[in-house]
């Protein structure tokens, strides 16, 4: 039970990021259609995602993973803060998959961003043990 929370908090953390990251993508595409007084200009539209998608997407997928690792830490009896530092390293991981599949590379920033959301995880696990029912 424990390992499938863990699992799917992680998968949740690329995907909710993923979300969240559409809604100024389609805010933007709506006010160009709104100005265009029609079909609003793809070229735009994908020039403007690729411009914050690098920007904002490491950013989502950290404040996710802190807030989903301390939830599931928290909501689950018997975890621990180790839990946490596991979502952290598999949404990282997860993380890395996603940016190799869309065409990046393994660069320094890549792999720092996967030390970060493991440490966010663990000390999401640890604030979320700390606070949790049990205690």
């Amino acid at each position: 039970m424990r390992l499938r929370r863990v699992l799917g908090a992680a998968f949740a953390v690329v995907v909710l990021s993923f979300l969240v990251l559409f809604v100024p993508i389609i805010i933007y595409a709506f006010v160009l259609a709104f100005r265009a007084r029609g079909a609003p200009d793809q070229a735009a539209i994908n020039h403007f995602a690729a411009a914050i998608s690098p920007a904002l997407m490491p950013w989502l997928e950290s404040l996710l993973t802190l807030l989903l690792a301390f939830w599931v830490v928290r909501r689950t009896e018997a975890a621990h803060a180790v839990d946490g530092l596991f979502l952290g390293v598999v949404s990282g991981l997860l993380s890395l998959a996603v940016m190799l599949a869309f065409g990046g590379r393994l660069a320094a920033r890549g792999l720092l961003l996967f030390l970060v959301l493991a440490g966010l995880g663990l000390l999401g696990g640890f604030i979320g043990q700390r606070m949790s029912y049990r205690a």
